[in-house]
């Protein structure tokens, strides 16, 4: 309960966490950033969990740093909220995870398909692509930077083998491969920027999951394809402890928990 009429969230850490390192996971109430939540706080790491409205599932974790509310990506707001609340608090990785389709919202998964062909394109999807998985990447890093352990920090950037510009070998999805490109190459910009404080950045490709992200049923032809999210998350673990200053601007993949290997550019 409440300790000397403070709320629980300021409680003074027990000491053995003290050494545990601490994350930020943006998106946290779902999916992949859900699930990292739950891998990351059962192996004693210090998560904060950031989402805009926290699911019952995310409350249900018991994330030991935090859950952090009301932070939208793609809205200026979210850079000062974060700073508040991680005020004082040494951050060890920053795992943006955060993202979309970049398709409006209701949309069966047939129609966000259609509104991202070229051929009948709905052009809003680009900039909505891309104000959530590269502007926001780009304001919560910038955010939280300044808190981060110079020497061993990550920040880690949730990407996508769809942008890979060598391995489109089929179209389509136009907004979220221009985004995942788009997000790589912020990754690796920041990576040289970042070299002096010794502050690694790695972009990496959890696989396809079976979570609620795009909204809507895959068509059941292209449900074979998705794999449980616990183990793209496990890959996405690997990905992260693997991150060092010798491997930053490194795209890898997840692979499912399987042993990480790199992604084509």
């Amino acid at each position: 309960g409440p300790v000397g009429g403070r709320d629980l969230h300021f409680r003074r850490r027990p000491l053995q966490t003290l050494t545990m390192p601490v994350i930020v996971i943006t998106g946290a109430n779902s999916g992949i950033g859900l699930e990292l939540c739950k891998q990351l706080t059962a192996r004693g790491d210090v998560v904060y969990a950031t989402c805009r409205t926290p699911s019952a599932e995310l409350q249900a974790v018991g994330v030991t740093g935090g859950i952090v509310t009301g932070i939208d990506v793609t809205k200026t707001s979210a850079t000062e909220l974060l700073q508040k609340a991680m005020r004082g608090v040494s951050i060890d990785v920053l795992i943006n995870n955060a993202g979309g389709m970049g398709s409006k919202p209701g949309l069966t998964w047939e129609q966000q398909s259609e509104s991202q062909k070229f051929a009948t394109l709905d052009i809003d999807t680009l900039s909505i692509a891309f104000e959530v998985n590269v502007v926001g990447v780009v304001r919560v890093s910038r955010a939280l930077v300044g808190l981060m352990t110079p020497g061993t920090g990550k920040i880690v950037i949730i990407s996508s083998l769809m942008g890979s510009i060598s391995d489109n070998t089929s179209g389509g999805l136009m907004a979220y491969r221009c985004s995942k490109t788009a997000v790589n190459s912020v990754g690796v910009t920041m990576a040289q920027e970042l070299r002096g404080k010794k502050i690694a950045v790695g972009m990496v490709h959890p696989g396809m999951l079976r979570t609620s992200f795009g909204g809507g049923e895959p068509p059941a032809k292209m449900k074979k394809f998705f794999k449980p999210v616990e183990g793209g998350a496990r890959g996405v673990v690997h990905a992260m402890d693997a991150l060092t200053m010798e491997t930053t601007g490194s795209f890898m993949h997840g692979n499912y928990g399987e042993g990480i290997k790199p992604c084509p550019w």
